[in-house]
C-alpha cells in the first residue's frame, strides 16, 4: 500500500479523533438510556468484533501491506502499556455480557487497569501523536483505534454497565504498571527493543516527559500516581451526589 507524508498521516489522525469523539458520545448516550439489556450485548458484541477485526488488520498491515515497515520480536509484542489496556477492555466486555459467572475481584481488576491505561495512556497517545512505524492509510487507522477503543470501550462499560473505579482501583492500576515492568525490562534487555518506553522515552513532545534515562522514568511513576487520583475524582463525585 502507497506510503503518505506525515502531514496527511497528521490530517486523517485528527480527522478521525473527531469521529471517534461523535461516536463515543453516542455510545454514552446509549449506554445510560438503553433499559434492553439485548440490545447492550448486540452494541457489546459490536465492539469485541469491531476489535479484534482491527487487531488482525493491523498485524496484516505490518506483515504484508507496508512494504516500508520492518515486523520484527523487537517491536510488534503486544507489550505496549496501550496494547495491554486494548486487550483488558475487551476482555472486561466480555465479561459483562457473558452468562458465565467470573470472578468479581478479577472482574474489577481488568477495568480498573483499562480505565487508567485508557485515560492515562491511551488518551496521552492520541494527542501527542508518535508516528514511529506508521506510513500508510491503515496505519494511521489501527495506530489510532488501538488507542480510542480502549477509551470508548471503558466509556461503554461505565455507561452501560455501571462499572466504577474506586480507591481500590487506584491501588489495583498503579501496582501492575509497577509490576509488570519488571519482565517487560527483562524482556527488553533479552531482545534490545523498547517495550513499554522502559528504556527510552517515545518520540512524542510531552509535558510529562521530563529529563533523560532513567530519570523520566521516576518523574512519570510520581506523575502518573497524581493522575491516577484525578481520574478517581469523577467517581467520588457520582459517589457523594448520589449519597
Amino acid at each position: 500500500m502507497k506510503a503518505l507524508p506525515a502531514e496527511q498521516l497528521y490530517y486523517l489522525h485528527n480527522t478521525l479523533s473527531i469521529i471517534m469523539l461523535c461516536i463515543a458520545a453516542f455510545f454514552c448516550y446509549a449506554g445510560y438510556r438503553l433499559n434492553s439489556n439485548t440490545y447492550k450485548k448486540y452494541l457489546s458484541l459490536v465492539l469485541i468484533l469491531f476489535c479484534l477485526s482491527q487487531e488482525c488488520i493491523d498485524y496484516l498491515n505490518r506483515i504484508y501491506w507496508d512494504e516500508l515497515y520492518n515486523f520484527s520480536l523487537a517491536s510488534d509484542l503486544p507489550l505496549q502499556f496501550c496494547v495491554i489496556g486494548f486487550y483488558f477492555s475487551i476482555i472486561s466486555l466480555y465479561m459483562a455480557i457473558s452468562k458465565k459467572q467470573f470472578n468479581q475481584k478479577i472482574e474489577q481488576f481488568l477495568f480498573d487497569v483499562a480505565y487508567v491505561l485508557g485515560f492515562g495512556g491511551a488518551l496521552q497517545a492520541l494527542i501527542n501523536v508518535d508516528l514511529t512505524g506508521v506510513h500508510n492509510m491503515i496505519g494511521i487507522f489501527t495506530l489510532h483505534w488501538t488507542h480510542s477503543l480502549i477509551i470508548l470501550n471503558v466509556l461503554w462499560l461505565i455507561f452501560a454497565y455501571n462499572k466504577r473505579f474506586n480507591m481500590q482501583g487506584i491501588i489495583n492500576s498503579f501496582l501492575f504498571i509497577n509490576v509488570v515492568i519488571i519482565p517487560v525490562g527483562f524482556l527488553n534487555y533479552m531482545l534490545g527493543s523498547n517495550y513499554m518506553f522502559i528504556c527510552q522515552p517515545p518520540a512524542v513532545n510531552s509535558s510529562f516527559i521530563i529529563g533523560g534515562w532513567p530519570y523520566y522514568l521516576l518523574y512519570l511513576e510520581g506523575i502518573y500516581f497524581i493522575y491516577i487520583l484525578v481520574l478517581y475524582l469523577p467517581f467520588k463525585l457520582i459517589e457523594k451526589t448520589y449519597k
